[in-house]
């Protein structure tokens, strides 16, 4: 006689556990008259995120940038993971197209490694150049651009 029962087990995920982890609960598989039990095996899977993107340890941020501000100074304030704010300023430094900021210690945490060891955050930074210029514009560029390698 084959008799289904349902069994809760509470699996607790750790932090910094990638997609693919997989979890064993032995015994607490299917079972058949006359055999073993066999064994549950749950394979854990990550969520998309809309603003982070994971990259092994590491945490990637994309942002857009106006030209006028890669060029000028920029500041870009959001919330971390766990709610934290951060804002991260550029202002002593010229952001260029594929320019990344890596802020150390605010990426994901990592397992097995020292205790609170995390991995970086990277802030991609976009550069959103204008789509069309007048004469002037560009005349005005040229001048203010000039010797500036």
């Amino acid at each position: 006689m084959i008799v289904k029962e349902e069994v809760i087990q509470t699996i607790r995920v750790k932090p910094g556990w990638r997609k693919g982890t997989k979890v064993t609960l032995e015994g607490m598989g299917d079972e058949r008259p006359g055999c073993l039990a066999g064994d549950a095996v749950f394979v854990v899977s990550e969520k998309r995120h809309k603003r982070f993107k994971r990259l092994g340890d590491d945490l990637v941020l994309r942002a857009q940038v106006p030209l006028v501000s890669a060029l000028t100074g920029w500041s870009l304030s959001f919330r971390l993971l766990g709610g934290e704010k951060l804002r991260c300023s550029f202002r002593d430094e010229v952001i260029f197209p594929g320019y990344v900021k890596v802020v150390k210690g605010l990426g994901m945490p990592v397992t097995g490694g020292e205790k609170g060891a995390r991995g970086d955050l990277r802030v991609k930074l976009d550069v959103v150049f204008p789509e069309n210029l007048t004469d002037e514009q560009r005349k005005g560029l040229a001048e203010i651009l000039r010797g500036c390698v």
